[in-house]
C-alpha cells in the first residue's frame, strides 16, 4: 500500500489541490458574477436617467420650436377711437412687408411705417373703422430667403 501511495500520491495531492483551485475558482466567479450584475443593474439605471434626460430635451426643443416659429403678433388692441395696435411678441425680429384690412372698409391707415424689421415689444398702430381683421403679410427678419406669410388679427372691439 506504501507502493501505491508513493506511486499515485502526487496525482492524489495534484487531484487534491485541483479541487481546492475549484472551489476557489468557482467562489471567485460567482463573486465577479455578483459585480457584473451589480454594474449591469446601474448602468441600466444611468442608461433609463439619459434616456428620461433626452426626452425631456426633445420636448423642450419641441416647445421652442413651436415658439420659435409661430406667429410673432399678439392680438389687436384698441388705443383710442379708431386707432388699434398689434405688438411684436417672441425672440426674433420680424419683417412686416404690408398690413392690409382683410374686408373693404372706407377707412383703413397705418400709422407705422411698411415695409420694415421690427424687434420685439415694438408696435405697429394703424387706424381702422370698425372691429373687422387686419392680414399682415411678414417674415422673419433673419431668414431674408424666407417665403411672406400672411396672418390674420382681429382688432379689439371696445364695449
Amino acid at each position: 500500500m506504501g507502493d501505491w501511495f508513493l506511486q499515485h500520491g502526487i496525482e492524489l495531492a495534484a487531484f487534491v489541490f485541483t479541487l481546492v483551485g475549484w472551489v476557489f475558482e468557482h467562489r471567485s466567479s460567482k463573486e465577479q458574477n455578483r459585480k457584473r450584475k451589480e454594474d449591469i443593474r446601474l448602468l441600466r439605471e444611468q442608461l433609463d436617467s439619459l434616456q428620461r434626460q433626452a426626452d425631456a430635451l426633445e420636448e423642450q426643443t419641441a416647445m421652442q420650436r413651436a415658439d420659435h416659429d409661430r406667429p410673432p403678433f399678439s392680438d389687436a388692441e384698441w388705443v383710442r377711437g379708431s386707432l388699434r395696435r398689434v405688438r411684436i411678441e417672441g425672440s426674433r425680429p420680424v419683417h412686416v412687408e404690408s398690413a392690409a384690412p382683410k374686408e373693404d372698409t372706407y377707412l383703413f391707415r397705418l400709422k407705422t411705417r411698411l415695409p420694415d424689421d421690427f424687434v420685439p415689444n415694438e408696435t405697429i398702430e394703424y387706424v381702422i373703422n370698425g372691429p373687422g381683421p387686419v392680414e399682415f403679410l411678414w417674415r422673419w427678419a433673419d431668414e431674408p430667403n424666407m417665403p411672406l406669410r400672411k396672418v390674420r388679427k382681429v382688432a379689439y372691439k371696445p364695449e
